[in-house]
């Protein structure tokens, strides 16, 4: 389904593992020029800035060729029609996989430029459709549905992890549509579904582990833990109903809101316990992170304190115990260190260095058998000399 090439993938794989290694001393250079001969890669990866700029200038030079076909065909009154976007994505998307088989471009700006406009014109294209179709009842599902499908497709085709993160936001917004098609009683607990929807595609998505899609499959988690929080962060939910119930923002009052105060105070402390205790440091980060939400939630409600002087004691307390864990973690607690990933050097790693090491060099061309001993091959009893000397 992956248009890249397998092998390619996996060699540079184990060429972004171990770039790090030769600064850590965990590897000398010359090994890593060896692992590198014998793990080529073929993709044209530019820098940062080249890709960004071949960005650019790919979607000016899209936009460019759009506009003039558009005006060619203006007197034939086609491009008033949704197949016209249609008819482009398809062009775009032609040319997107011409252009990564033929020159191997892997996220280099040109491919990137290119997938987003197809993307995009193909999506407005079929939701052109769906408006024009005039339905009275779950347009927008049905929305959501063609643009998760869409993205799902782009996702698998070219592991890019905008499609991805599109496709996971579609596809909450799938579930909050068809709930709310429910009536009241879909619109009462459509928080609770929400979470549980978050919760489910997380548990899903933390089962796989494949190796080519492991950039989508994390972005895809990130949005799961952060729907599974604001499902029920009290803010979120009071707007919500607020909306659904035509109230003005000075209604601040939720049936049961303890519970969604609750889960909107404890629930990223949850996510940093279960961080340290698995060691997993996308929960600790999302977890830290929306602290900082609960904080701002709290305070939208609540003022016990003058902003001034509640964002300058909680800088204090955050130095503080930025200072302590630090401090503490020097020295390594139950798995957990301050020190970089590069110079903990895992048993996991350091067994896949020296596997890949060992494969590397059996790439190599045996070197030339030399002498037993430096002495010997003399006739005339000089020691090793020739009787010549």
């Amino acid at each position: 389904m992956i248009i890249y090439n397998k092998l390619w993938l996996n060699n540079k794989t184990v060429v972004d593992h171990l770039k790090a290694d030769p600064i850590a001393g965990h590897i000398t250079k010359e090994e890593f020029t060896k692992i590198r001969a014998a793990y080529p890669v073929g993709f044209y990866i530019p820098g940062l800035l080249v890709s960004a700029g071949l960005f650019i200038l790919t979607c000016i030079i899209a936009m460019v060729a759009i506009g003039l076909l558009s005006l060619m065909t203006a007197a034939t009154h086609i491009i008033e029609s949704p197949g016209w976007p249609i008819f482009l994505g398809v062009i775009c998307y032609v040319i997107l996989e011409l252009l990564t088989k033929d020159k191997h471009y892997f996220h280099s700006g040109v491919d990137n430029a290119l997938l987003y406009y197809s993307a995009g014109l193909l999506g407005g294209g079929l939701l052109w459709i769906i408006s024009k179709s005039n339905i009275t009842t779950g347009d927008n599902l049905l929305s959501a549905i063609v643009i998760c499908l869409l993205c799902i497709y782009l996702t698998l085709r070219f592991a890019d992890v905008v499609t991805a993160a599109v496709a996971a936001v579609s596809a909450f917004a799938s579930v909050y549509f068809f709930w709310a098609m429910m009536g009241t009683i879909g619109l009462a607990t459509m928080p609770f579904v929400m979470m549980i929807a978050a919760a489910a595609m997380y548990y899903t998505f933390n089962k796989l582990n494949h190796l080519y899609y492991i950039n989508c499959i994390s972005i895809i988690k990130i949005l799961s833990l952060i729907t599974l929080y604001a499902a029920g962060n009290y803010y979120v939910v009071n707007s919500l109903n607020n909306i659904l119930n035509h109230l003005d923002d000075s209604h601040i009052y939720v049936p049961y809101g303890f519970i969604f105060w609750i889960w909107t105070m404890l629930l990223p402390v949850a996510y940093v316990v279960l961080g340290l205790k698995k060691k997993n440091t996308m929960l600790l980060r999302t977890g830290l992170i929306l602290a900082g939400a609960s904080v701002v939630t709290f305070r939208n409600y609540y003022h016990l304190l003058p902003i001034e002087v509640m964002l300058t004691l909680s800088g204090l307390i955050l130095l503080a115990a930025s200072y302590i864990t630090i401090k503490r973690l020097k020295t390594p607690l139950n798995g957990i260190t301050f020190a970089p990933p590069e110079q903990a050097g895992t048993p996991e790693s350091l067994n896949l260095e020296g596997l890949i090491i060992g494969q590397a060099a059996s790439h190599l061309a045996p070197a030339a058998p030399g002498p037993s001993s430096p002495f010997g091959g003399g006739s005339g009893g000089g020691s090793g000399s020739s009787d010549s000397f």
